[in-house]
């Protein structure tokens, strides 16, 4: 299957190769070809020389004001040479006739047909020129937005890494502090989602499967930290077809698990927390939602309490916007995210098209 960056060298082709010699035939060319095949055949390689000058050498720097006087100079060339073979006249031999009439000298009838040729393979080469510049601006254009794109992309996922890291070290902090029983098999926890993290964070798009694996993994090391009173659930629905190995963008899921830990968790009230990951026919249904509890009163500290009255929003400034750009960058138009921030309960609710 040819590419699409090889069309103009395929019109080129087409034009050398099929309609150029089709305009040189509805010319008389048989009768010249009998009087003087020379003239012809040099007729026909200026033509060509005339369309590979305008696509190579003269329309590429006047288009990108580059070397403007070569191109120029080029164009002075091909009409001074067009206008010198259109003074030679072929000796073609004409019947006598009767009754003398002023006809139109043969010479010129040669002349306006080289014009025209001139014409012609000029034009043609200069709008192919043209269709060959606007095809290139628009692929450099898509090449930069993909280019800002990967940094864009790069940028949230640099924003996420410690992040999650802080978070997670803060957890461990506080298991350590209180002596829990349970502080070494965090500790191993803690150790596979890093592991998951350098491992899979620098890739464009992993198994659905794997990120599920993630999502168990932090919910167990955040199940450990959190009250009793708090009731957390996390289902995992893959899909049931084998053959549907579907893939989706690492590390896009946990900052909503994250939120809802966050905020659906007090120590002086019951909390409820839940997680929920479906995959079918290429869809990805998730949600996370979590009761809306009471959390202690941070006195002295105003930023603080501002902070902890702020769902949806990271301590370090990454959050639910930053998962909405990704989005938007990764999935454009093939995701759906609805946040309902009612009275009792924080839910998100995330459907993204896997198949591209």
């Amino acid at each position: 299957m040819w590419k699409t960056r090889h069309l103009p060298l395929i019109i080129d082709l087409l034009f050398c190769g099929v309609l150029l010699p089709v305009m040189l035939k509805l010319l008389p060319i048989e009768r010249w070809i009998v009087n003087d095949s020379t003239f012809v055949y040099l007729l026909a390689g200026w033509l060509y020389v005339v369309y590979l000058l305008n696509r190579a050498w003269i329309l590429p720097p006047l288009l990108r004001r580059r070397r403007v006087l070569l191109g120029l100079g080029l164009i002075l060339l091909t009409l001074l040479v067009t206008w010198l073979i259109t003074r030679y006249q072929m000796d073609i031999p004409v019947r006598p006739r009767r009754i003398r009439r002023p006809a139109i000298p043969r010479i010129s009838l040669q002349q306006q047909a080289i014009w025209f040729l001139y014409v012609v393979v000029m034009s043609f080469g200069t709008a192919v020129g043209l269709l060959t510049e606007l095809y290139r601006q628009i692929m450099a254009r898509q090449a930069e937005a993909f280019e800002r794109k990967k940094a864009e992309l790069a940028l949230y996922k640099a924003q996420i890494n410690p992040h999650f890291l802080f978070n997670s070290l803060n957890t461990l902090y506080g298991m350590v502090i209180s002596r829990s029983e349970r502080t070494e098999e965090a500790f191993a926890d803690f150790i596979d989602l890093m592991h998951y993290m350098y491992a899979n964070a620098s890739q464009d798009r992993i198994p659905v499967r794997v990120e599920a694996e993630y999502l168990r993994r932090y919910v167990d090391l955040q199940r450990l930290r959190v009250p009793p009173q708090t009731r957390i659930g996390y289902d995992y629905d893959p899909d049931p077809d084998p053959q549907r190995q579907d893939r989706v963008a690492p590390m896009l899921l946990v900052t909503f698990v994250e939120n809802a830990f966050k905020y659906g968790v007090s120590s002086v009230a019951p909390g409820e927390i839940r997680i929920g990951l479906r995959v079918r026919d290429h869809r990805l249904h998730f949600t996370a939602r979590n009761r809306k509890v009471e959390r202690p009163k941070i006195s002295g500290n105003p930023e603080a309490a501002s902070a902890a009255a702020a769902p949806g929003v990271s301590s370090s400034g990454v959050g639910i916007a930053n998962c909405r750009n990704r989005l938007a960058l990764l999935y454009p138009g093939r995701h759906e995210l609805r946040i309902d921030d009612g009275a009792e309960f924080f839910e998100v609710e995330l459907k993204i098209d896997l198949e591209s």
